[in-house]
């Protein structure tokens, strides 16, 4: 897939808008994995999450921030197709200097951060703010293109597919509108929606958006970018549902949760009640940010978060439980 979006990239951060507090949430009474803690690091490092959170005001795994893989040095989980355009990398490396400057080497993982991080960015544009739970271990394998192809949905695909893909993984039709909505925030380029316009216009997009993003794509090969969310695009809200309920959802797999008569209704649901969409999103992200996670004395923690440590196994061992991390 050429196609490339931007999801949350953590560049906006700096925009600051309101903060919705939602500690005590239904997120937070969830049961978590064995080794992961609400307070992992209260007595090791109690000043993390500040150290995250300022350097974000100022400006699932950590196998995504890994250079090369087990295929190659070009084929890693960095340079699949759906995270071609993903930005931040930098960014987290530099939080991960600052956390292990306060609390010593070794002392937080870039899995950790990385996720304490996802969700700073989602507060700073005027999500919802919520517990992260804690512990990771950064993987020693690489998450290599196919997996990580066989993992991300594509942008083209029907509620169906989607439906089917997360199905396995627990995610029901709520947690699938809800991950959805990240697409409030971000960027898509033109080939990952597109066929929507050419060689016919699709009959679910509304004529007068299609005509702008035609303006933006002349041809189904333009490399240029829009907003995924026309109505607030820098700000974390609800808004990207009322997008889909007036046809002016970008991707197909946007649009069609409010075509598929099974997810039509979570879609609307979204629109009228944005307390009901926060609640469900912190649901689902804290459930993601448990799949597959390293703890104990599984994978390391990293000094530098785009390698693995020097002295760790090769690259072709397999860690304690077959785990590749996953954020």
């Amino acid at each position: 897939m050429a196609s490339k979006i931007t999801l949350m990239p953590l560049q906006f951060v700096c925009l600051i808008i309101v903060v919705v507090m939602m500690h005590g949430s239904e997120a937070q009474q969830q049961p978590l994995v064995k080794g992961l803690s609400w307070k992992y690091y209260e007595s090791s490092c109690p000043k993390l999450e500040s150290v995250v959170r300022k350097q974000l005001e100022k400006g699932c795994d950590g196998s995504v921030l890994l250079d090369g893989s087990a295929s190659g040095p070009v084929d890693s989980e960095k340079t699949a197709p759906p995270n071609l355009s993903l930005r931040g990398f930098d960014i987290i490396e530099d939080l991960r200097r600052r956390v292990h400057k306060q609390c010593g080497a070794g002392s937080v993982s870039c899995s950790d951060i990385t996720a304490i991080a996802a969700r700073d960015a989602i507060v700073l544009t005027g999500g919802p703010e919520y517990s992260v739970p804690l512990g990771r271990r950064d993987g020693v394998s690489f998450a290599t293109r196919d997996a990580t192809l066989a993992n991300l949905p594509s942008p083209f695909v029907p509620t169906e597919t989607l439906l089917t893909t997360l199905a396995p993984r627990n995610f029901d039709a709520t947690d699938a509108v809800a991950l959805s909505g990240a697409h409030t925030i971000g960027v898509a380029h033109c080939p990952s929606f597109t066929r929507r316009l050419y060689p016919t216009q699709d009959a679910t997009m509304d004529q007068t958006f299609a005509g702008n993003l035609k303006g933006v794509c002349p041809d189904a090969n333009t490399n240029a970018t829009t907003f995924m969310d026309i109505r607030s695009p820098n700000v974390f809200d609800n808004k990207y549902y009322v997008d889909l309920m007036n046809k002016q959802g970008l991707l197909t797999s946007d649009q069609d949760l409010y075509t598929d008569t099974r997810t039509r209704a979570i879609v609307t649901s979204f629109a009228v009640n944005q307390t009901l969409f926060f609640e469900k999103f912190v649901n689902v992200m804290v459930k993601m940010g448990q799949m597959e996670v390293l703890t104990g004395a599984q994978g390391e923690i990293r000094n530098n978060c785009s390698v693995r440590n020097s002295n760790d196994v090769l690259i072709s061992s397999v860690v304690e439980g077959d785990n590749i991390e996953s954020f």
